[in-house]
Formats: structure tokens, sequence, C-alpha cells
């Protein structure tokens, strides 16, 4: 449990959770709490509020307008509670504290744990929670108050998310180190037609931009390998089994160990993507993450910008 979840009353903390989950009888397993108690206590703030705070539904629970604006204060409400706690366990500096940071698998892969280690041997009392997601459940999660850090790629801003930071991330063509293309200085699309390709899923940035650029120059591939795990495109890279599309971050490691190689793309649209580090807009951040979310920053390798033709 959440230290500000023993200071804020049952009503909310019940009320929080069935707009968590849509569902009273999941908000009791998961709070192991009988369901008659989370209506009671629902139907209670209703009343006290004048106003229904669910659509009841036959499927499920659905926030109504006056449930939308209780969710975000009591959100808002829990994070702040979290950050007193965190200042309070940690009056004497940085020796007590967590950190939750949400992010797409590219960035779990190595740049992270690296990040987390190197932090924690300055302040071992920060303890980590890292949770990967998809692009848009990252802002998702961050918008949600379920998480304390984000990092994502993005097209354009979203309501409710402080960008901390951005930059550009171009996107590489990745191959293994005896491939054909692997001593070119750069390529384009159409140049790859020839070569066996892997892609990740739709719901990844680096596949959206691809379609669109494909699309816009009547491109047609037909990939060998479709996964929602980048490791496994990764690796079938490295056994020659094809070429992909990457981040250069996702692969640094395997690049230090000569594993792969990535060789920019030129073509215009392929690189309109950015890294961005995201808290929740109007949240005072506790002393752990604010320490942690610098040092994050910091540690971002700029990356090179590309001419497009």
């Amino acid at each position: 449990m959440k230290p500000s979840n023993q200071l804020i009353n049952s009503s909310l903390r019940y009320f929080l959770e069935v707009a968590r989950t849509g569902s009273i009888s999941e908000a009791s397993s998961r709070l192991n709490v009988a369901t008659s108690a989370i209506s009671r206590q629902i139907a209670s703030l209703e009343e006290s509020l004048g106003s229904p705070l669910f659509e009841r539904r036959p499927r499920g629970m659905i926030l109504s307008a006056a449930g939308e604006l209780l969710v975000a204060h009591t959100r808002k409400l829990s994070l702040e509670t979290d950050r007193v706690i965190s200042e309070i366990q940690a009056l004497e500096g940085l020796h007590r504290g967590h950190v939750i940071i949400t992010c797409t698998e590219g960035f779990a892969m190595g740049f992270l744990p690296k990040t987390i280690y190197q932090f924690r041997r300055k302040y071992q009392g920060i303890h980590f929670h890292l949770d990967v997601r998809s692009p848009q459940d990252v802002t998702r999660s961050i918008k949600n108050g379920d998480a304390d850090i984000g990092l994502t790629f993005s097209f354009s801003p979203t309501e409710d998310i402080l960008v901390a930071h951005r930059q550009p991330a171009p996107t590489y063509v990745v191959v293994p180190v005896n491939h054909p293309l692997a001593d070119r200085q750069q390529l384009t699309l159409a140049q790859l037609q020839p070569y066996p390709l892997a892609l990740p899923y739709q719901d990844t940035t680096v596949r959206q931009i691809f379609d669109i650029c494909c699309s816009q120059q009547q491109l047609v591939f037909e990939p060998v390998l479709i996964s929602n795990y980048m490791a496994a495109l990764n690796h079938f890279s490295i056994l020659g089994g094809a070429i992909s599309l990457s981040g250069e971050l996702s692969v640094r490691t395997m690049i230090d160990e000569q594993q792969l190689r990535i060789i920019p793309l030129r073509d215009r649209g392929m690189n309109v993507r950015n890294v961005e580090v995201q808290t929740l807009m109007g949240r005072t951040l506790p002393k752990a993450v604010h320490a942690f979310l610098q040092f994050l920053i910091e540690a971002l390798p700029q990356s090179e910008q590309i001419t497009p033709v």
C-alpha cells in the first residue's frame, strides 16, 4: 500500500479503486474489502456531493462528469500526500525514498537499469519500481498518478503532462556487423527493400512512422518477423535473420558489444519522434524523484539531427 493511502479516508480510496478498475467486484478483490462496504462508501460520497459519480452499466462502472473531477482531485491529493511523507522521511537528505518509473521497452533494455544503478551508487536508500508499457500507456500512467516519471517517445504534446525534457529521437536501421549494409553512412527506406525486415507491432512509434512513410512513398514491405518484444527483434538481427529499425538507446549495449551496427535513415518523416521525460502537470515532486529526474536528464545522450532527403 502506498503511504498516502493510509492517510486518505476509506471512501476516497474505495472510489479511486472502482474508478481504476471499472468494477466494484474487482475493486473488492484488490482491496480485500467486501463489495457491500465499497458500495456503501460510494453511495455516501454521492449523497454528500449531491451528484452521481458513476454511470452503472451492465458491464461495469463508468465515471460521470462529477466522477472525473473527483478522480483528478483524489489522485493529486494522493501524490501530494506521498510527497509530504517522503519529505518527512528524508529530512536529513536523500537517505530514503521511492521512485516509480514507467517507460517503453527500449529504455528498459540497457539505459534505465544502468542509470538507476549509477544513481543508487550515490543514494543507496532510494528504491525504484520500473514498469514497461506502450508509449500511450506510459503517458496514461503519468496522468493517472500511477508513476512519478515517464520515459517515452512522442509526436505531440499531451494535456496534463509536463515535459521535463524533450530531444529528437532519430530512427536507425539496425544490422548485424557482417551485413552488406553495415558500412553504409546513411540509407533510405527504398534501399532496404532487397533485404529481410523485422518490425515491431503497430502500437510503437517506430512502426507508426515507418507505415506512414512507406505509404507516402508507395513502398511495400513484407516483414519476415513481427513482434511486440524488442529484444526478440534485436536478437533476430544479431543472428542475421533480418534488419530492423530502432532508436539508438534501445540497442546501445549491443552496439558497444559489437553485435549490431546502426545506420541513419534520411527519409523525410522517419525522424519526427522525440524522446520525452514526462511528469504530471502541477505536481510538486518528492525530493528523491526530483533528484533522479535531473540525474536521468543529464544521462540522456544528445541525438544527432539527420538531414532528410
